[in-house]
C-alpha cells in the first residue's frame, strides 16, 4: 500500500504531461465560453489572478536548485551561447517579426515580443532528459537565464514592446520583481526546508506534485485571461488570425538557428539538444504572468495560446535527438559486425 501512494504522484504527474495540450485547450475552449456568455461577470474573475498566478509560480520555484548555478563556470561556451539566444537573438527576432506581421495590432504585437524575451523553463530540463541530452548544462542554463531575466526582461520589454504600445518602466521592473523574485525566493526556502526537515527522500516525495500543481495555476490564468480577453479578441479577429502564423514563424526559425548554430560551432549532440530546448522551452508560464500585470487581457489571451505551437516544436527536438542517437548506436552496430 505505501508503495502504491509513494507511485501516486509520479503517476498524477507524468498523466498531466501527456494531458497538458488537452487541458489547455480545455481552458481555452472553457474561458472563451465563459467570455462569451458571461462578459459582465467575467472582469470579477481578475481578484482571483494573484492566487493563479503564485499557484503557478511557487511550485515551479521550489525545483529549482539555485546551489547549481556554480557549475556555469566549467560551462562557459554553452552557457554563452545559451543567453545570446535567450537574450539578444530571440527578442530581435520577436521585435522584426512583430514588426513585419503585427504592426498593426500592437496588443499582439507586445504578446510576441514579451514571450521572446522570457529565458527558458524548467521543463526543458525534462525535454533534454528524453532527448538524451546534458541535463546537467540544462539545469544550469534554466537557472542563470531566470536570475538574469530579473534585470533583463524590463529593459528588453521596455525598449523593443514601446515601440508599439506605452509602458512605464517603473511598473514594469516591479512586475518582473514581484513574479520572479518573491516565487524564486520563498521556492528557495521552501526547498531548504524540505531538505533540513526530510532530506533528500522528502524532496524526492514532494517533486513529482510540483509540475502538476504548477500546471493547476497555468491553467487557472488560462481561464482568466481567455475569459477576459476574448471578447476583444473577437473584435480584432484579423490580429488573431495574424498571430498565430507569427508565433509559428517565431519557433521555426528559432528552431533551426537553435539546432544548426551549435552544430557548426561543433558542440557535442548532447550539449546541442540541451540547447535547443532552452531556446525554443520559452517560460510560457511567466509571460503570461508578466502580460497579466502590465499588458491588457487580449496579449495574455495570445500567450494562452502559445503551448499549441511550443509543444510540437519540443517534441520535434525529442524526435530529432532520438533519432540522431538511434542512427550512431546502428552505426557503432554496424561497425561491430
Amino acid at each position: 500500500m505505501s508503495e502504491r501512494r509513494e507511485k501516486l504522484p509520479v503517476r498524477l504527474a507524468r498523466w498531466f504531461e501527456r494531458s497538458m495540450l488537452w487541458l489547455i485547450v480545455l481552458s481555452m475552449l472553457v474561458g472563451a465560453a465563459a467570455g462569451f456568455a458571461c462578459p459582465a461577470s467575467v472582469p470579477a474573475l481578475r481578484r482571483y489572478v494573484d492566487f493563479t498566478l503564485y499557484l503557478m509560480l511557487y511550485p515551479m520555484m521550489v525545483g529549482v536548485q539555485m546551489d547549481q548555478v556554480w557549475r556555469a563556470a566549467r560551462e562557459a561556451r554553452p552557457i554563452s551561447l545559451s543567453l545570446f539566444f535567450n537574450f539578444i537573438f530571440s527578442p530581435l527576432l520577436g521585435w522584426f517579426i512583430a514588426l513585419l506581421i503585427l504592426r498593426q495590432y500592437p496588443d499582439f504585437a507586445a504578446g510576441l515580443i514579451l514571450l521572446a524575451s522570457t529565458p527558458c523553463a524548467g521543463m526543458v530540463v525534462g525535454w533534454t532528459g528524453l532527448g538524451r541530452g546534458n541535463v546537467p548544462l540544462s539545469l544550469v542554463i534554466v537557472v542563470v537565464s531566470l536570475l538574469l531575466s530579473v534585470f533583463t526582461i524590463p529593459a528588453t520589454v521596455l525598449l523593443l514592446a514601446g515601440t508599439f504600445v506605452r509602458l512605464d518602466a517603473l511598473a514594469i521592473l516591479k512586475s518582473t520583481l514581484a513574479v520572479i523574485l518573491v516565487p524564486l525566493v520563498a521556492g528557495d526556502l521552501t526547498r531548504r526546508a524540505i531538505y533540513a526537515l526530510w532530506g533528500q527522500e522528502g524532496f524526492t516525495a514532494v517533486r513529482p506534485l510540483l509540475a502538476p500543481l504548477s500546471m493547476l495555476g497555468m491553467f487557472g490564468i488560462i481561464f482568466i485571461s481567455v475569459a477576459n480577453g476574448i471578447p476583444q479578441m473577437a473584435a480584432n479577429w484579423t490580429g488573431a488570425l495574424l498571430a498565430l502564423p507569427a508565433l509559428a514563424v517565431f519557433y521555426i526559425v528559432q528552431l533551426a538557428a537553435a539546432i544548426s548554430v551549435p552544430r557548426r560551432l561543433g558542440f557535442r549532440p548532447a550539449d546541442v539538444v540541451a540547447l535547443a530546448n532552452a531556446v525554443v522551452g520559452k517560460n510560457v508560464s511567466l509571460s503570461l504572468a508578466l502580460a497579466v500585470h502590465f499588458f491588457g487581457p487580449v496579449t495574455a489571451a495570445m500567450l494562452a495560446a502559445n503551448p499549441l505551437l511550443q509543444a510540437p516544436a519540443m517534441a520535434w527536438i525529442y524526435r530529432w535527438a532520438r533519432r540522431g542517437w538511434e542512427e550512431t548506436a546502428g552505426e557503432s552496430g554496424g561497425g561491430r559486425g
